[in-house]
């Protein structure tokens, strides 16, 4: 009697694939593109905030986010991980979804940044009339985005923001 040998998958050629998809795939989470604020590219900005110069004292918004978020990021991240191998979504939403909610975190760190950053000096209070440091008409909470891409060979990004 002939042996018979049925090959059943189960999903694992799915499940290889969107790991390789994951491996060539990215999310960026921040401030990107030519945005202005009073003749001053956002970028530029949060980055003088982030580090500080000689007139600003450094207010790190993104590690003081990082330090406060990261390990729920990697919780929520080894969550979305099984959730695509269940097949329940693709590496493409995995992404999205934790650029959203990274976005939403920088989002809150900033608009927190009175319970942890440096104060404002009474000068820059009595010009924006506000003691929020990194707020002013909150065109850097609004500016945050985050970008996927996927796979190197799909070669396609999207930049996705919803403002809060």
């Amino acid at each position: 009697m002939p042996v018979r040998i049925q090959d059943k998958d189960l999903g694992w050629k799915r499940i290889g694939t969107d790991i390789a998809v994951l491996r060539e795939s990215s999310v960026k989470v921040g401030f990107m593109g030519n945005e202005q604020a009073e003749g001053v590219s956002v970028v530029d900005y949060m980055m003088y905030n982030e580090f500080g110069t000689n007139r600003i004292p450094a207010r790190p918004f993104m590690s003081t986010t990082a330090n406060l978020y990261g390990k729920e990021i990697g919780k929520f991240a080894e969550f979305l991980a099984g959730r695509i191998i269940d097949g329940a979504i693709g590496p493409t939403h995995a992404l999205q979804n934790i650029g959203e909610k990274y976005q939403s975190y920088i989002q809150k760190t900033i608009r927190d940044a009175k319970n942890w950053a440096v104060p404002n000096a009474d000068s820059t209070i009595a010009r924006k009339g506000s003691s929020s440091p990194l707020i002013d008409k909150g065109r850097a909470v609004q500016s945050v985005r985050y970008e996927v891409t996927i796979g190197t060979a799909a070669k396609t990004a999207f930049a996705l923001s919803k403002p809060r």
